[in-house]
């Protein structure tokens, strides 16, 4: 019980970190994209993020131990969002509205590859393969519950001044750079206080 606790409450407090929907809301706002077109990528860069993390979780658990090169993706996930960001925002000022697909399945890519380490170690704690398939079920299913929950209000609750009109892909990129940075800086102060 207490670990099915554990994984609610870390995948819910985890999942609030602007990285893991923001990004979705700016590209989607820049692109015009309907509320469900923005709900339907970040439903998938959520499960895909659970899901790298939860097949590291499952080698660790038979021996292979991918945990450091899991734990380099994540460190290096801010600054994917940074260079992604600030590319996506260069681009748009050279070829405006051309870079759709390719630039929404590069922040797909980035967000739902960097694993969710917190899952890491609750899936260790497990001592049945049941417990193992129900905590990671939960923590699933409230990771990627509470990223489209925060994408759907933050997509709602922005709407665009028309002063911005034609710089919109310019400021999303900016936007998720900033998020990157912002989530950079965030790590950076936390390995200060350990």
């Amino acid at each position: 019980m207490l670990l099915a606790f554990a994984a609610v409450s870390i995948a819910v407090i985890h999942s609030l970190a602007p990285d893991h929907y923001i990004p979705f809301v700016a590209i989607g706002k820049a692109r015009m994209w309907s509320v469900k077109k923005i709900l339907a990528f970040s439903t998938l860069a959520g499960t895909l993020h659970v899901l790298s993390s939860a097949v590291i979780g499952i080698l660790l658990i038979f021996g292979i131990n991918l945990l450091g090169l899991a734990e380099a993706v994540e460190s290096l996930s801010p600054l994917l969002l940074i260079s992604i960001g600030l590319a996506y925002s260069i681009v748009s000022l050279i070829k405006p509205h051309k870079h759709t697909h390719t630039s929404a399945t590069v922040i797909l890519l980035a967000l739902s590859l960097s694993p969710c380490i917190p899952l890491i170690p609750i899936m260790l704690a497990t001592r049945t393969y049941a417990e193992l398939i129900i905590v990671t079920t939960l923590f699933s299913v409230s990771t990627i519950s509470t990223i489209v929950t925060l994408t759907y209000l933050s997509s709602k609750a922005f709407k665009p001044p028309k002063v911005i009109h034609g710089k919109e892909d310019f400021l999303a990129g900016l936007i998720i750079a900033l998020t990157g940075l912002l989530t950079y800086l965030f790590k950076l102060h936390e390995s200060d206080k350990a």
